[in-house]
């Protein structure tokens, strides 16, 4: 099935000999794939009728900022399929020969939280079986290795350890839309940490220099590399562990050019700060009965009085192909860090860093990024 791109556009071409005008019906939902033939009336969002110019036997429609609309994006921890359901069914008035629908739209289309670049032309397509730009994946000791396939493409993912299987797991096609991407881990996701595992499961977890010391030796989720299967091709991940590290590890995840979930970790010094603003006003301190004032009523008063924290983080030394997902973080529009407090925190951030320069082993020889984060909140609970 056609995969849209829907934060690039993506257009829809209708040609008739002699037609007149076009009216779109453009259908958008989640669940279960409808053919054109039976797709339900109630998931009808939009009607658009257009006529050709007087020289033209086409009209075209802009059809992916339309369906976005229809996408909402959250993550709380959990990865999940996230997409839509589009079918596009033009009826042409007038005109002699065939319709010809450009791309065919026979099978509907799926709408993904996906961009393509300027150099690869109108209508970028989404192909292939791995939904990540980098072919090397860090993790953390002990941390998950997380990737996102297409399901309708991929027919197994293994992990391996010294060439030695150590987990498969068969991937099936799906009609749902919670099915079109699949995520995958080692640990057939159940936490990225043993501290996030005993927080998870209710338990209490006392840290000390001792206890962070053991872990640091123990790496139960270890492995090397990940076989991606299709029917015609093998891709081969390598799987890199960042060595130890004496700062605490933040995990970013954001949303990818593919359209999916993909994480980032930031496992050197990282500082928080604090920026407040707010207004001023001159307010009259005078007593006029005793004609005095007193010294400890501010002349100067302070009104809406806000504050919001950053965070600044940096990456381990990382491989080349990082510069792909530095990228596409910066592009993002949806970033959250994951913070492991009392409990779990999934929070919603916003890159501050605005630019970077890629960073490559002949010119730099060791890899690694700071990147500054806004929490995307005021520190100051305002929700109305």
């Amino acid at each position: 099935m056609r995969k849209i791109n829907l934060r690039s556009p993506f257009y829809f071409k209708v040609e008739k000999t002699g037609m007149t005008s076009v009216e779109l019906n453009l259908y958008v939902y989640t669940g279960t794939f409808t053919d054109n033939a039976s797709v339900s009336p109630s998931t009808l969002r939009y009607t658009i009728t257009k006529e050709p110019l007087s020289t033209n036997d086409y009209v075209v429609f802009e059809i992916a900022e339309l369906i976005r609309d229809y996408l909402e994006i959250e993550f709380d921890g959990s990865y999940d399929s996230q997409c839509v359901w589009v079918n596009a069914i033009p009826t042409v008035t007038a005109g002699t020969g065939d319709t010809t629908i450009t791309p065919d739209n026979t099978d509907g289309f799926l709408g993904v939280e996906g961009y393509g670049y300027f150099e690869d032309g109108i209508n970028p397509a989404l192909s292939g079986t791995l939904l990540q730009s980098n072919k090397v994946v860090h993790r953390v000791n002990d941390g998950v290795t997380r990737i996102a396939v297409w399901s309708e493409n991929v027919e197994q993912v293994t992990y391996l350890l010294n060439g030695q299987t150590l987990q498969s797991y068969p991937i099936s096609s799906s009609t749902s839309t919670t099915g079109q991407i699949t995520y995958i881990d080692i640990s057939y996701n159940v936490a990225d940490s043993f501290e996030e595992r005993v927080l998870n499961n209710s338990g209490t977890f006392e840290d000390s220099d001792c206890l962070q010391s053991f872990l640091n030796s123990l790496d139960i989720l270890e492995a090397d590399e990940i076989y991606v299967e299709s029917a015609d091709d093998v891709e081969v991940l390598k799987i890199k562990t960042l060595g130890c590290s004496k700062f605490t590890p933040y995990k970013i995840t954001f949303v990818n050019k593919f359209g999916a979930l993909q994480d980032v970790w930031f496992s050197l010094k990282s500082t928080e700060q604090l920026t407040t603003k707010g207004e001023t006003y001159k307010a009259n301190t005078i007593d006029f009965d005793t004609l005095s004032y007193n010294t400890y009523n501010p002349q100067k008063a302070q009104f809406q009085k806000v504050g919001n924290e950053s965070i600044t983080l940096n990456t381990d030394y990382i491989d080349e192909s990082y510069n792909d997902v530095i990228k596409e973080l910066l592009m993002s529009e949806q970033v959250w860090i994951t913070k492991i407090e009392d409990e779990e925190l999934v929070l919603g951030v916003i890159p501050k860093t605005s630019s970077v320069q890629y960073k490559t082993v002949l010119n730099d020889n060791l890899i690694n990024y700071t990147i500054q984060f806004d929490y995307a909140y005021d520190k100051i609970n305002n929700v109305r």
